[in-house]
């Protein structure tokens, strides 16, 4: 793996301008011109008391409830699994999506251009001749292709600035996104640790933003050397995993898989990953990494002397009711608060240490456990509440779950959650670490770069995440699948694994190197309505239908 540290970050960088002082020099002049921006371009401290989400699983907790949906059995798994070799993956799958990527790179360069050129009164323009690159790309950059809303947080004209003053000192249009944290374990959402096809998808959209903006920066510039744009990943899975119970050897894995990724696909001139810890203590000077940590205390504290004391296992309404009154950064716009919200999240978001010390179960049967509890955690286990009682789908859906006496279930829903009371309050005051400060701390460590984000607030370019079958995944937080849209393409997207096992869809697992055993983890699946069954249909079918587009 190629490992970037803050130092390795600037000297990459800094071989776009040549010179490395006048480089510096052009970045630290340009930071401070951004600070005489008007404040709707830029950070606004602290959580909006709207609305702005801090988590993306929220479809979850809705989805846990449906009993119907149920993972394969680890028989019916192996059965269904479809094993491939490393070079159907290299010389077929990725030549089709780096071939369709290429393509719509240059479709969103031309639709941008023709944006721009509409748009031109908006830009203070009369008439066409005047229109450059920095309007054409910032139209690409608030392109519903590649952001969600980004003119609603973001001024057009303030953005075009920007962009305008980078192209005039012959700077790359450097991005960065805070993402691709670790795999989340659980099993309902994935069958393990590593990156799979999503992440590569992930990646991939990264590309596409930053070559739609190299066409239209080098169309005006045809000579610039170096890097016309690049995108950094900060990785924050570093952040989060004592939260949640993820350790630092799979975030080291994850990471390296990530980079790893960057390869395969050619992307590593144009998108590299960073870890969020180093580049904070490699970046940020002493004194912001005192008030981070000092921030990061009192709202550990703050939270744990509000919320702590009126946490109820047992009567759990009462206690969403308690939260949302005494929450200390409410969120107005969200009828159960931010805190409460955050904790349904969660809920689908830890590794459960109650769960993982449980000696005697094989993984079929801790998952059977984990999809009951999760889906029952909200409501006390009661004799009359045991799940012989209930309809017949919940009992098939319980799997080797059933087993286990009420009592003992109801011990451990209490541990469970407890824990995960525990992680949301550790979870909202890491968030606020970083809100609270005067200035972004990523910003502060890469000053200059265009700020993206997976949840839209003021002055950052949220990401374009399209709902998919009503739910928007993130590629972390799902699994990879090849799915038909509703204009007879093929779409890469990530989904929870119980929800396409549930389908019917199909795994397909490249085949160890070693031939010992069989891969557990697929990297995709194939959605049944696609109607293949072998990889040679599969690439088929991708060759004439695949694309490239986040909505059609």
């Amino acid at each position: 793996m190629k490992t970037y540290s803050m130092g390795a970050v600037a000297k990459s960088f800094s071989t776009g301008c040549h010179n490395p002082r006048k480089w510096e020099l052009m970045r630290n002049t340009w930071k401070v011109k951004m600070e005489r921006l008007p404040s709707r371009l830029g950070y606004r401290v602290g959580l909006n008391r709207i609305q702005e989400s801090v988590i993306s699983s929220h479809f979850m907790h809705t989805m846990s409830q449906d009993p119907t949906l149920r993972l394969y059995e680890r028989h019916d798994f192996h059965a269904r699994l479809l094993t491939i070799d490393q070079r159907q993956v290299l010389n077929g799958l990725i030549p089709i999506l780096t071939t369709a990527s290429t393509r719509f790179c240059e479709e969103r360069a031309k639709a941008a251009r023709a944006r721009a050129l509409d748009r031109r009164e908006e830009y203070g323009h009369g008439n066409t001749s005047t229109i450059g690159a920095s309007e054409s790309i910032t139209e690409a950059i608030l392109d519903k292709e590649f952001s969600r809303s980004g003119a609603r947080y973001n001024e057009r004209a303030l953005l075009n600035q920007r962009i305008k003053e980078a192209i005039d000192q012959r700077l790359p249009i450097d991005m960065v996104i805070p993402a691709l944290p670790f795999k989340i374990p659980s099993p309902l959402k994935s069958r393990g640790p590593l990156p799979d096809l999503g992440e590569a998808n992930f990646l991939l959209s990264l590309y596409e933003i930053v070559r739609t903006v190299e066409i239209i920066y080098r169309t005006e510039h045809p000579n610039h050397e170096g890097l016309s744009a690049r995108f950094t990943v900060v990785a924050d899975g570093s952040r989060f995993n004592e939260a949640v119970n993820k350790s630092s050897p799979e975030i080291v894995s994850y990471q390296a898989e990530l980079s790893r990724w960057t390869k395969i696909l050619g992307l590593d001139e144009y998108v590299r990953v960073v870890d969020y810890r180093s580049l904070m203590q490699e970046g940020l000077p002493q004194e912001i990494l005192s008030s981070k940590q000092e921030v990061l205390h009192q709202a550990k504290t703050g939270y744990s002397d509000a919320l702590w004391p009126i946490f109820d296992p047992g009567d759990m309404n009462a206690t969403f009711q308690s939260a949302t009154e005494a929450e200390l950064d409410p969120e107005l716009g969200n009828s159960e608060g931010r805190f409460v919200s955050l904790l349904k999240s969660l809920v689908y978001t830890m590794n459960y240490r109650s769960l993982q010390s449980l000696h005697g179960l094989n993984d079929e049967a801790r998952s059977d456990l984990y999809r009951e509890l999760t889906a029952h955690i909200f409501h006390p286990y009661t004799e009359d509440t045991a799940l012989g009682s209930l309809d017949t789908s919940r009992r098939q859906g319980a799997g080797q779950a059933s087993g286990f006496p009420p009592e003992f279930k109801e011990e451990l829903r209490r541990a469970m959650l407890n824990e995960v009371w525990g992680a949301a309050i550790h979870y909202i005051a890491e968030i606020k670490s970083d809100r609270d400060l005067d200035e972004d701390p990523i910003l502060t460590c890469l000053p200059g770069y265009l700020r993206w984000t997976i949840h839209a607030k003021q002055g950052q370019i949220a990401i374009a995440t399209p709902p998919i079958l009503g739910v928007s995944v993130q590629a972390w937080a799902g699994s990879a699948v090849f799915r038909p849209t509703s204009k007879g393409k093929v779409r890469l997207c990530s989904l929870p694994v119980l929800l396409l096992e549930a389908m019917g869809a199909i795994p397909v697992a490249v085949r160890l190197n070693d031939r010992r055993g069989t891969p557990s983890q697929p990297l995709f699946y194939i959605d049944k309505e696609i109607g293949v069954g072998n990889m040679d249909g599969l690439l088929a079918v991708l060759r004439d239908t695949f694309t490239r587009r986040r909505f059609s």
